[in-house]
C-alpha cells in the first residue's frame, strides 16, 4: 500500500500568518489552483480511498482528486491552538504576553489555553493514523490534512518519533508518500 499525504492548498490564514488550527479558514484562489496543479501532477494515480480532515481547506482540496466520495475523518484535524486560534504571533504577543512566554519556554509540553499540547496532539494523530492504515487494504490511499498532522506521521513513521516533528517541511499542496510492504515501510517521496 502507498499512503499519499497531502497538505491542503493555501488559505487566507496562511496568507495572514495566523495559527488557524481548527479554525475553518477557506482556500484562497491560489490554494484552489494549487489543488488542481497537484492533481495534474498525480493524475496517473488512481486513489482507492480519499480521506480528509473535516475542515473545508482540506476537504475542498481533496474533492479535486476524486469523482467519488471523500471520506471525512475527524481525527485528521489540525492542532487546536485554543485562545491563540486565528491569531498571528505578533497578535499573540500583544494580547497574551505571559502565555506567549510560557509557550516559548515549554514548546513541546505547552498546553494552549482552551486547546491542546503538541504532545497530546501528536499522540492522537499517531493513534488515528495507525487505525487508518490497519483499516484499509488498498493500493493507493490519499490523506488530505494539515501540516501538523503530516509532520506527526512522518516523524513517527520515518524518523525518530516525536523529537523529529520539526525536521520536516510540509508545503501547501505538496505530497509525501510512504510505501508499506509486508512489515516494512519507507519514504518514497517528500514534499513534492
Amino acid at each position: 500500500m502507498k499512503v499519499y499525504l497531502l497538505r491542503h492548498g493555501e488559505t487566507e490564514g496562511n496568507v495572514r500568518g495566523s495559527y488557524s488550527g481548527i479554525t475553518d479558514t477557506p482556500l484562497t484562489d491560489l490554494g484552489k489552483q494549487q489543488a488542481v496543479d497537484a492533481h495534474l501532477r498525480f493524475e496517473d494515480v488512481t486513489f482507492d480511498v480519499v480521506l480528509s480532515s473535516p475542515l473545508s481547506r482540506a476537504y475542498d482540496t481533496a474533492r479535486v482528486f476524486t469523482d467519488s466520495k471523500v471520506e471525512i475523518h475527524e481525527g485528521l484535524k489540525e492542532m487546536n491552538f485554543g485562545i491563540f486560534e486565528d491569531m498571528t504571533y505578533d497578535e499573540i504577543l500583544e494580547q497574551y504576553p505571559e502565555e506567549a512566554k510560557q509557550w516559548k519556554e515549554t514548546t513541546k509540553g505547552y498546553t494552549f489555553p482552551k486547546g491542546e499540547s503538541l504532545n497530546d496532539f501528536y499522540d492522537k494523530v499517531i493513534k488515528v493514523y495507525h487505525e487508518i492504515i490497519q483499516s484499509y487494504d488498498v493500493e493507493n490511499l490519499l490523506i488530505v490534512a494539515h501540516s501538523g498532522v503530516i509532520k506527526s506521521i512522518l516523524a513517527e513513521e520515518i524518523a525518530d518519533g516525536f523529537d523529529s516533528f520539526w525536521k520536516f517541511k510540509v508545503d501547501n499542496c505538496k505530497l509525501s508518500i510512504i510505501e508499506y510492504s509486508d512489515d516494512y515501510h519507507y519514504l518514497t517521496a517528500l514534499n513534492i
